[in-house]
């Protein structure tokens, strides 16, 4: 009875390592995902502090190459609107894309 406890208890160690080695891959993957949304949040707000007249200059250089197609929700001029409302004002007040 006793070798069948010392079983039962290494079966559990062997649990408990397993789930030991999750937690340590779960806080990697966690720490990978944190470290991204930052990379990501830094790059979202050059965005933002970029001057109206150089984001008007990308905006151009996003328009269709082709002059006579129909407007779609998926190109540009219409998809800058769609981003935020930031990029709506100064593509919207932009002529020169419409």
């Amino acid at each position: 009875q006793l070798d069948a406890v010392l079983q039962e208890v290494s079966g559990l160690e062997s649990v408990m390592d397993r789930i030991k080695d999750l937690h340590q891959q779960l806080l990697k993957k966690k720490d990978n995902i944190i470290q991204s949304m930052n990379l990501h949040r830094g790059l979202v707000s050059a965005l933002w502090s970029f001057p109206t007249e150089i984001l008007s200059l990308i905006f151009v250089h996003c328009l269709p190459e082709t002059e006579h197609l129909l407007p779609s929700s998926k190109l540009a001029p219409m998809l800058l609107t769609r981003i935020c409302r930031r990029w709506r004002d100064v593509a919207v007040g932009m002529s020169s894309l419409w």
